[in-house]
């Protein structure tokens, strides 16, 4: 049976425009779903990532690891999400280079103390973290290193210097584009949860109570411009400058507050002025931008939860729900409550699920709006997710 295309405004009414799209049957909607997110299970973690968009313009700058740390006392869990932004530099850089220099950090304590306390861990990864990033804005000021000098190079001198088509242009890259951590960590007794957040991600730990209800707690905090303790802390710490947030994004072009990579908004102005223009004469006093994680701890044996598992994901996976905004009040539940009714499915992928249900979930034709419609630019986020079981 020929498969049926059908036209959709994706919503977009005031566009005055129409998209073809599939529509897709069962099984064969599932399965494809399946394919696109590249839908896997790694070491008791199920993971879904995801971009539809078929234009390599618009490729996923999501990444993820899954890492399993045997050290001096145990494996330990280490999973991560990176939400890139602006280009992939910064993700990938992150991605590959972030866990084995907080691996390095976490052996070093573990070398002086075998049981150390929870709060030296958040202590490590938090520091840790941040000391990640000034690595990779030093490197561009080991580049410049004297801000009067640079004021006086023409701009051909400092394109000589930057357009190597090697290091230095990477350097630079990293620099400019930016990227959103959210790692969890789990020490190898599962007694202690670490979960670090920097920028929009996700952490949410869900369980069964002993009267059988599924509960939730967020693990994370929504480093963005929407979230009005992070927009207040910026204009705290530059009182007088009005329009250091404005429209909901620092120095009304950047929706986190905190993030890797971004030296734009970390850098005295002289670094950027050349190249951006259009916000510049707002960066008066830098950075804008924090490296600094919320790290919280969770003690798992006193919960009193069992069947417990942590989902991660980009934030691409809250926009996809209108409740987006009150990810503590509604989302979280319904996400656990999602994960849980699949929980002792086997061969089901947990992941999948969530992303499923964020699509459209049984409503077939709006799933196959969102995965098959035919566009030459993105239309919904890139949505990672991780499912960590058996916590």
């Amino acid at each position: 049976m020929p498969l049926v295309k059908r036209t959709t405004d994706m919503g977009w009414p005031e566009a005055d425009a129409l998209w073809v799209y599939t529509s897709l049957p069962e099984p064969l909607l599932s399965s494809e779903l399946e394919r696109l997110s590249l839908a896997k299970f790694i070491a008791g973690t199920d993971v879904v990532t995801f971009q539809p968009c078929l234009n390599r313009e618009y490729a996923s700058q999501d990444r993820f690891v899954v890492e399993d740390w045997p050290l001096v006392n145990g494996t330990w869990t280490f999973r991560a999400v990176f939400d890139g932004h602006a280009g992939h530099e910064t993700a990938d850089y992150t991605a590959s280079k972030l866990p084995t220099f907080l691996k390095e950090h976490i052996a070093a304590v573990l070398e002086k103390d075998k049981d150390p306390a929870p709060a030296t861990i958040a202590d490590t990864l938090s520091q840790a973290i941040s000391s990640f990033d000034k690595t990779i804005g030093q490197a561009l000021l080991d580049l410049f290193p004297d801000q009067d000098a640079l004021a006086k190079m023409t701009d051909e001198e400092i394109k000589r210097i930057i357009n190597d088509r090697g290091p230095n242009f990477a350097i630079v890259l990293r620099c400019v584009r930016g990227s959103t951590v959210l790692i969890s960590l789990i020490d190898p007794t599962k007694s202690n949860l670490w979960v670090a957040s920097l920028g929009d991600c996700a952490a949410i730990l869900g369980g069964k109570d002993t009267s059988d209800e599924w509960k939730s707690k967020v693990l994370s905090v929504a480093h963005n411009g929407e979230n009005t303790a992070e927009a207040d802390k910026v204009r705290q710490e530059h009182p007088g400058e009005l329009e250091c947030m404005l429209d909901d994004r620092v120095l009304g072009a950047i929706a986190v507050t905190r993030a890797v990579g971004d030296f734009t908004f970390k850098l005295p102005a002289i670094y950027t002025e050349r190249k951006v223009r259009g916000f510049i004469g707002r960066n008066v006093t830098p950075p804008y931008l924090s490296s600094v994680p919320d790290v919280q701890h969770v003690d798992l044996r006193s919960l009193g939860l069992s069947e417990t598992f942590l989902i991660m994901c980009s934030d691409g996976l809250m926009d996809l729900d209108e409740h987006r905004l009150q990810l503590q009040d509604i989302l979280s539940k319904e996400w656990v409550n999602i994960v849980g009714k699949h929980y002792g499915e086997k061969g089901t992928n947990l992941a999948l699920q969530l992303l499923r249900e964020g699509l459209g979930g049984t409503d077939l034709e709006k799933v196959s709006r969102m995965i098959t419609v035919e566009m030459s630019f993105r239309w919904m986020d890139d949505t990672t997710v991780l499912v960590i079981r058996d916590l």
